[in-house]
């Protein structure tokens, strides 16, 4: 699979591209950084399509590194540098077989995490994320990874958000919020308590916002 195009060919004595030069202190110039940008995006997403067809194909202990990186035609060390380990590249892969074509979104503010994440569980069921917290049978690394993409797309911006507040012991609060969150979430798919399973979104997702505002500080959004 190949990873990226070349940004110029050779023609005659003059490149066809005009080249960045690097400067005395070895910084490269805006073109330089945005090709080096556009490989690591295109490295990625080959990493992540070659696992979805290895993982599918072997499952995920008969998968090796080394067959990732050379299926997806790139250094299987990139795996490390990029998502920082098998069952961090696992996770990843899962994550956006799932998502398709939409790209992952940054919460902008509790209201749109607890919306996106009631909305998304109410229309496709836990996701691979909650179910590899919560089932017995999953890999200790996977869960492990699944814990830390949890604390860096949920816990990690309430904690940010709350500091630039001034809000104190904002780690414990944000970590209580998303247990929360999540405990509702995965209350109402397997259905442990009627009101709660049969509420309409709206409705939820302004007791829920309403609930962890008031842990986390943060006043609620008009309308939301």
């Amino acid at each position: 699979m190949s990873t990226s195009a070349a940004t110029g060919q050779a023609g005659g004595t003059e490149p066809a591209e005009p080249v960045t030069p690097i400067d005395r202190a070895g910084r490269t110039g805006p073109t330089e950084r945005v090709n080096r940008s556009r490989d690591a995006v295109a490295s990625k997403l080959s990493l992540v399509t070659a696992a979805q067809d290895l993982f599918g194909q072997k499952g995920y202990e008969a998968t090796t590194i080394r067959e990732i990186g050379e299926r997806a035609g790139v250094d299987s060390a990139l795996i490390a540098r990029y998502f920082g380990s098998k069952a961090d590249l696992y996770i990843a892969a899962v994550a956006a077989e799932r998502m398709g074509d939409q790209p992952t979104p940054a919460y902008e503010g509790l209201g749109h995490m607890v919306e996106s994440m009631v909305t998304r569980v109410d229309r496709d069921g836990p996701g691979p994320i909650l179910q590899a917290l919560v089932r017995s049978d999953t890999a200790d690394e996977i869960r492990a990874a699944a814990q830390s993409r949890l604390a860096r797309r949920l816990v990690e911006p309430l904690v940010a958000g709350m500091e630039a507040r001034g809000t104190d012991r904002a780690a414990l609060r944000a970590e209580v919020a998303v247990s929360t969150l999540v405990g509702v979430v995965l209350g109402r798919s397997l259905g442990w308590f009627g009101a709660m399973s049969e509420v309409a979104v709206d409705e939820l997702v302004g007791l829920i916002v309403e609930a962890l505002g008031t842990m986390i500080g943060e006043p609620a959004e008009p309308g939301g």
